[in-house]
């Protein structure tokens, strides 16, 4: 199966990424914030097969690590996972390079339904083609 990294601060809340998606035989992968998750992308041979990240979050949020990601050019599908419900918010995220943006509490058969999105063959280009 595939390679997730969860970016996320809160324990209980990458425990239960962790739970929905190791159910699905994919390897997980963590980081507490944007810093960690770069340091992760940085220091591994491979690079995951998709990134999902909180957006408030200590020392680096999502926002900005959505920036670094773009400025490094990683071609990585990235879904954002946030209780942030403002409309510019979702904007940002997408006009940065996010998959989606899915609302916490994230329900199960969401969050498989946009990993497999994730993990399709499209060319990356075209996975951000339909959410600009």
């Amino acid at each position: 199966m595939a390679t997730v990294l969860i970016i996320e601060d809160a324990a209980l809340s990458r425990q239960l990424l962790r739970r929905v998606l190791q159910a699905q035989g994919h390897t997980i992968w963590e980081a507490k914030n944007g810093l960690e998750g770069l340091e992760i992308l940085e220091k591994q041979q491979q690079r995951p097969d998709c990134i999902l990240v909180d957006i408030l979050m200590p020392e680096m949020g999502g926002i900005e690590f959505l920036k670094v990601m773009r400025q490094q050019e990683f071609k990585i599908p990235t879904i954002v996972i946030t209780a942030d419900i403002q409309e510019t918010t979702r904007v940002e995220c997408l006009r940065l390079g996010a998959m989606t943006v899915i609302h916490k509490l994230v329900k199960p058969d969401e969050l498989r339904h946009w990993i497999d999105k994730a993990l399709e063959n499209l060319p990356i280009e075209e996975i951000y083609e339909t959410n600009s």
